[in-house]
Formats: structure tokens, sequence, C-alpha cells
């Protein structure tokens, strides 16, 4: 390999006191920084020699398991980094192939063929840790919006200068007229005869998949541009194959890209009446094209007798109010509460019973991260929150609007179940995943933070107490708490992580290390650097063993496997925070790690045939490769 003759060529260097100048500054960076695969030749020798994390596991610590946190795709379609996640770890967790919004789609069914094509291919002595159930983010919002939406009701005065006429509205003649449709979620359009309201034909699309509204297209374009600062309407009648059926209408120039207009529409599975007023912007000059987007829900759609045109008012004038036909009836609180109750149930119990045959399934993070930063309240219980969007802007309260329906206020897959439950969705959600799941899987509240926030771990195991204390079995349900330890290594102590064990293990809970990494600031770390993080990890293994007694060691589980940027265009960017750098190579806090679960500096026993080995192992190597 070629470290290996870099390692053979600088010992021969060190022994014989020759000038080997050139071989150093390969080895070292001209700004001082030291790549994570060129570690110092000494230590690189002693990390090659240590055996896999989880042979030193089973060797020291067989009462806790160390797992990895990891990509699904990625474990699927590289190899390299299969091999390196089965040969050293004992669970994994995936990052996102088992959360909400990955396996529930738009109509509430689920979809597991990724996770399928994860698990499938994992060795069968690998156990799994699911994660998560309930989370404030990455929920399957739009499914769970439609859920407690209120009803639209569509008051129609016929008063439309209507221009669509023949195959351009009823499709009777058994053409699709002007309308076209594209785009990458398209799957067809045809005209279906007999199958329109009153029996007659109508246009039929279909899409693939879930996915953007603008990703499947159904378009008229116009020979003139539509009048700016004048009312629209556009009106026709609709039905799906979903009962969370969703089309969008938007108004567009082909060329230009101005667009807008955009509005929304619920398509259940009975025929309905949908219509929209609109103003063209002022600066939209050229609108040419009237568009349906049907991209968004996996679903056949029917539409029939499309109309439109210029707004007819008394006197010709027009009016400036938008959608003034459309009226709205709300849920009731108990009447949302009964339909995410009924979601909830039908996620968690899908999932358990998905997997209620593979006995690799060991764990689940029933709820994930429910106590918000700063105020240490629950998320969503009055009116906290905590999240926000990709620009910053905050979540808020919802707001039921007469004019415009239920504005969520929350960023997109943001979902806080307490604003609908109440605190009963904590004690739901375990009393479900208590009632599905096998008896000897544990269940876990898992949360960020808490080795530098004691109050934030405070109010954690509060709201352990109150799901133990209030759940319908009468009996404490929750298994065990995790902490996610997202380190920043130059900003840890040991005494911050010994004084969160001591809390953690003093409510006689299972306590595991849920997602553990430790980052350096940088993507080049220098070789103090890659000390000081092997230095942290060694510390955070060797405090979890002395401060949590056996009985309550459920293990530690590492964040992702390695440097590469694949692992880290999300999560951590421009970071360094592994055990492997970003070609899979050992890095030194692997010799931190393996060290911890050891109690001792393991190389220290390494002898002299050791060297003697790999030395000769390097030259054959280097022979066969000559």
């Amino acid at each position: 390999m070629k470290r290996n003759r870099i390692i053979l060529s600088l010992i021969a260097c060190t022994l014989t006191l020759t000038g080997c100048d050139d071989q150093i500054m390969e080895w070292q960076k001209a700004d001082g920084n030291i790549n994570s695969s060129e570690i110092p030749l000494e230590l690189n020798e002693k990390i090659a020699l240590y055996s896999s994390i989880k042979t030193y596991a089973g060797q020291f610590t067989p009462n806790m398991t160390i797992g990895l946190g990891l990509g699904a795709d990625l474990y699927i379609n590289d190899e390299a980094y299969r091999k390196v996640a089965d040969d050293n770890f004992q669970m994994f967790t995936t990052g996102n192939a088992m959360k909400h919004d990955a396996i529930v789609k738009s109509d509430g069914t689920l979809d597991f063929t990724t996770m399928d094509n994860f698990i499938n291919i994992v060795p069968a002595d690998i156990k799994m840790y699911g994660h998560n159930f309930i989370w404030h983010t990455q929920q399957k919002q739009d499914y769970l919006r439609k859920l407690i939406a209120p009803t639209m009701h569509i008051e129609s005065d016929g008063n439309i200068a209507n221009v669509l006429s023949g195959d351009n509205s009823n499709f009777n003649g058994g053409t699709l007229g002007g309308w076209g449709s594209w785009g990458s979620n398209k799957e067809s359009q045809n005209v279906e005869k007999n199958s329109g309201p009153d029996g007659s034909a109508c246009m039929v699309l279909k899409n693939k998949d879930d996915g953007q509204a603008y990703s499947a297209q159904c378009a008229y374009e116009f020979t003139d541009y539509l009048e700016t600062n004048k009312t629209y309407i556009i009106k026709f009648k609709a039905k799906s194959s979903s009962n969370s059926g969703e089309l969008q209408f938007q108004y567009q120039n082909s060329s230009s890209g101005n667009q807008g207009g955009y509005q929304t529409f619920d398509v259940g599975t009975e025929w309905n009446t949908f219509e929209y007023e609109f103003i063209v912007n002022e600066t939209h000059t050229d609108v040419t094209r009237i568009i349906l987007n049907f991209g968004k829900v996996n679903a056949t759609y029917y539409i029939d007798d499309i109309e439109f045109g210029l707004k007819i008012t008394e006197n010709s004038k027009q009016r400036n109010a938008i959608r003034s036909s459309i009226t709205y009836t709300f849920k009731t609180p108990e009447e949302k509460k009964a339909a995410l109750e009924t979601a909830m149930e039908a996620w968690i119990k899908g999932m358990l019973e998905h997997v209620k045959n593979d006995n690799r399934f060991v764990a689940w993070d029933v709820i994930n991260e429910p106590i918000a930063d700063g105020s240490n309240e629950w998320r969503g219980i009055n009116n906290v929150f905590g999240g926000t969007d990709g620009d910053g802007n905050p979540d808020t309260e919802p707001v039921e609007d007469p004019e415009n329906g239920l504005l969520l206020n929350w960023a997109d897959n943001h979902f806080y179940w307490g604003y609908y439950l109440g605190k009963g969705y904590a004690t739901k959600a375990f009393e479900l995943a208590r009632q599905y799941a096998p008896s000897d899987m544990k269940l876990y509240v898992n949360d960020y933070n808490l080795e530098t926030s004691p109050s934030k771990l405070a109010a954690l195991i509060d709201f352990v107490k109150y799901i133990d204390e209030n759940n319908a079995t009468g009996q404490p349900i929750v298994d065990g708490i995790g902490t996610q330890m997202h380190i920043t290594a130059s900003s840890i102590t040991r005494d911050q992580i010994d004084a969160m064990f001591q809390t953690m293990a003093a409510t006689g809970k299972l306590i595991r290390v849920t997602e553990l990494d430790v980052a350096l600031g940088t993507a080049s770390p220098s070789a103090e650097q890659l000390e000081l993080q092997a230095n942290v990890y060694q510390m955070i293994f060797e405090s979890y063993k002395a401060n949590v007694p056996e009985a309550q060691q459920s293990g530690i589980t590492i964040w992702t496997l390695s440097d590469n940027a694949a692992e880290h265009e999300y999560w951590l960017p421009d970071e360094s925070p592994n055990l492997f750098d970003s070609n899979y190579e050992r890095k030194h806090a692997y010799k931190g790690v393996c060290d911890g679960i050891a109690g001792k500096d393991i190389s220290e026993e390494f002898s002299g045939d050791d060297w003697k080995n790999i030395s000769t192992e390097e030259e054959e190597e280097n022979t066969s490769e000559e």
C-alpha cells in the first residue's frame, strides 16, 4: 500500500540517519497540518496493530453494545464503507431511513423500500436500534396537516368569461385538446371515456410517487398574455385515487420564469368542484400559461369541466378580494386529537409489526429531542417550539384563518404533536410502542446538549418521570435515556461528562450515548488536534464506565463512520469528527475509543513479534507490487 511504503522509507531514514528531507516534506504539509491518514509513523504503526472495535468490546465490555449511526444509502451502495462498518460495530442506527418522513407517504401509507434494502444486507449478528418514532422535525407534514385541516367549501356564482371549450374543457371528443404535461414525476396523461363525473370522458393524470408539486405538471398555453391587475377564475371538477390527493394551480410564462397564483387543493376520492380567484401580479406582464401541478402525492387524478377566464362582476368592475368564494369549516380540538392519535398508532404499529420477526431490533428511540433549548420546556406545549426553517425563522403558533384556512406556521416537515395532543402525546407514543413492540425491546427518550446544560437534563428527567407516572399501564414504561453528545473537543471537560452520567445513572434507567461525535472545527486537523480528539473520545468512554453502573450500561453509538464528505453534506460539513478519515482509514481517535473500551493503552502490550510481523507483511506487499 502507498502508506506502508512511506512508513518503511521513513523508518529506514531514522535508522540510518541519512538525509530524507524529501520524504518528510511529503509527509508533513507546508501549513503544518497533517492529514488524518498521515499521522506520525510510530502511532500509525500502533493503530495498524489494533484489532476491531467490536473485538475489544466483546473482550472488555461484554455488557455494553458499541454501535454506529450510519447512512442507509451509503451502506447499500459503498462496499468499502459497508465493510468497515460491519467489521467494527455491534449495532447500527440509521440516520434517516427509519424516520417518519422517510417511511410515511403523503396518503399515510408506509413505504419500507429503502429500509428493507438496508436491513436485508446487514449481517445477522449486528443488532438494530430504531430511530425514531416521534420528533418535531422530519415528520410527513403534508399528511399530518391534512388530518387536522378544515374542510373547504367553494361557492360559485358562475361569473366566468370562460375561454375554454370543447376538449380544452370537457374532453368529450376524446382528445386532450391543448393540455400537455411533463415533469420527472409524471407517469401518464390521457383521456378516459366514461370516467367523468357524469359518466362522460375526462382527463386522467398519473404520477410515479410522492414528490414536489411541480415535478409533474399539466398546462394549457395561450397565444395572448393574461391581463395584469385583473381578476381571473380557474374552476374545474376533480377527484383522485387517494383520500390525500393534492393538486396545485399556478400561472407562468414558459420562458421568462414569471409565475405566481399558487393555490393548493385537497382532492379526495369523490368528485368535487374547485375554484380559485387570482390577480396576475402587475410585474408579470407576459403570462401565457396556466398549470395544474400533480406531482406532490402519489395518485391518479381525474379532471373535467375546466373553466378559465376573467371574472365578470357588476359594472365590469374587478374586485381585489382573492378567493372570496371559499369558506372553511374548522375541526374541533377533539376531532384533531382523534385523527392524530389514529395516525400515530398506524405509524408506530405499522413499523413495529414490519420488524416483529427480526430479532436484531433490540431498542427504539420513541421520542427524540422533546425539550426545547433555552426554556427547557416541552416542544409544542404552551406555544414553545424551538424549531426554525433553513433561513433561521422560528416556528410559531398555527393560525386558523377564515380566508386562508389552516396556516401551520412551521417549517417544511416540522410537526409538533404536543401542540394538538398536549402532554398526552408522550404517554400515548410510549403506550403504543410498548403495546406493539416485543416485550424485551428497550424504549428510549433521546436528547442533546445534556452534558453542557444540567437544567435541560433535569427537564428531560422530569419528562421521563411524567411518562412513567401518567401512562395507561400504571407502571414505569420508559426503559432508557439517551444522550446524543455532539461534542466540540476544545470546549468539553471531564467534570461536565462525569456530572451528566452521574445524574442520568441516578434515575435507575438504562443509559445510552446515542449519537457521539467529537468535532474539531476543521476538515484539515493538525496532529495536535487529532490527539485531542482521541483523548476526548477515550475520556467519554472512561467516564461512562466509571459513572454508569454495569446493569445500566446500554452502550455507546458513534455518529457516522468517517470524515468523508458524503457523510457530511448536511451534518457537520467541513468537519472531521469521526474515527475514520475520508478514505476509511483509522484515525488517532480509533485508538482512543479502543483504549477507552479496554481501560488501558492497548498498544503497550504489543510485543516485538507484532512489530516484526507488520514489517514483514509490508515488505512482502511492497515486493509483490514491484
